[in-house]
């Protein structure tokens, strides 16, 4: 599915951002990216989707180059951010992305989604008057009805409710029994240790090589412990 082999990437003031990193997520796979602030993981984000040229190292999506238009078309990235196009519909921004990618999306699909996170109707109006809430299901509702075999998401649940929440975990654990893969940067342990099959720890630009979450829970008890332990042996 995913092969990053030892990239590199450094911005000219800030010095090395990432250091021979090597990631590889198969299919059918949840694979959560976490790490403190600034540790590199949106930049490494932003490589797999292209949106920063390569310097060293290689990216492949099923084989072709992350930079490809046949990765790019494979590919779902939802950022932390709630920037989409407020002048449509949520049902307008939706079909569009699908035909972006090459799709087509029903609107009774959009309007189950909505309605499942409890947003019944307002697919029909305006995302500008959407609440960031509202914006963010939006996105994930987008990702979870394209179903690209890869998935990035990138703590984009960060200010959705408790009921979605719980929506988006059976989404994702449904895009994994269907084959598709998922990227989870996150800082929220209780939603990793819900999804993840495997969890990889970036700090200060190195990745750490991803550890089973089965094996994770066995050794530290759980992501808080294995997380602190980890920070700290870093830390020395």
């Amino acid at each position: 599915m995913l092969h990053i082999n030892d990239v590199s990437f450094g911005y000219s003031k800030s010095g090395t951002i990432l250091k021979n990193v090597d990631l590889h997520v198969e299919e059918s796979t949840i694979m959560g990216l976490i790490g403190p602030n600034g540790s590199g993981k949106t930049t490494l984000i932003n490589l797999i989707c292209d949106m920063l040229e390569m310097q060293q190292g290689s990216m492949k999506l099923q084989g072709s180059p992350c930079s490809s238009q046949q990765a790019k078309l494979a590919i779902m990235h939802v950022g932390s951010n709630d920037d989409i196009p407020v002048f449509l519909t949520g049902l307008e921004y939706i079909q569009t992305m699908a035909r972006l990618y090459g799709t087509r999306v029903e609107a009774a699909e959009v309007a189950e989604y909505f309605a499942q996170f409890g947003m019944a109707g307002a697919e029909r109006r305006l995302i500008e008057t959407y609440s960031h809430g509202m914006k963010k299901k939006t996105q994930l509702s987008c990702a979870f009805l394209l179903q690209c075999p890869l998935t990035i998401v990138d703590e984009t649940l960060n200010g959705i409710d408790i009921d979605a929440w719980y929506v988006c975990i059976q989404e994702f654990k449904k895009l994994r029994a269907q084959g598709c893969s998922v990227l989870l940067c996150s800082h929220d342990f209780a939603l990793l240790e819900e999804l993840c099959d495997a969890i990889a720890l970036m700090w200060n630009g190195a990745l750490q090589t991803p550890l089973p979450y089965e094996q994770i829970n066995e050794q530290f008890g759980g992501i808080p412990n294995w997380y602190r332990t980890a920070v700290m042996e870093k830390a020395i």
